[in-house]
């Protein structure tokens, strides 16, 4: 790993943090949960599938497959819940959730693309 890796990296996540920022509500892109379960089951997957590539490789490749799994989670977790089958569905709350569901995948492809350019 060398300077240049590391000052694009650190770039990268500039960037995607004054998008984030330009966008407006910042804290919409935040989801402490969402990102915990990202890191842990990527670096699970980092340390436990067998290859040629190098952990960082393997990390990225585990955060895009969290990040979906997260979704699916989050989706299946949304329509069985009572918001979603009551009568009368709260849309704002439908809304959220439905946000933070997808924001798993957010955080799988910032550290895919970040482990690419790290690597």
């Amino acid at each position: 790993m060398n300077t240049t890796k590391i000052s694009c990296t650190i770039v990268y996540i500039i960037f995607m943090l004054g998008t984030f920022y330009t966008i407006g509500n910042v804290s919409q892109f935040f989801d402490v949960n969402s990102f915990i379960f990202v890191i842990v089951v990527g670096g699970l997957y980092a340390f436990s599938v067998k290859g040629e590539n190098t952990y960082i490789q393997k990390f990225g490749d585990g955060t895009v497959r969290a990040g979906w799994l997260g979704s699916l989670i989050g989706v299946v977790a949304i329509l069985g819940s009572p918001v979603f089958a009551g009568s009368v569905s709260n849309l704002e709350a439908l809304g959220a959730a439905l946000a933070i569901a997808s924001l798993t995948i957010l955080y799988g492809y910032f550290f895919k693309l970040g482990s690419i350019i790290l690597d």
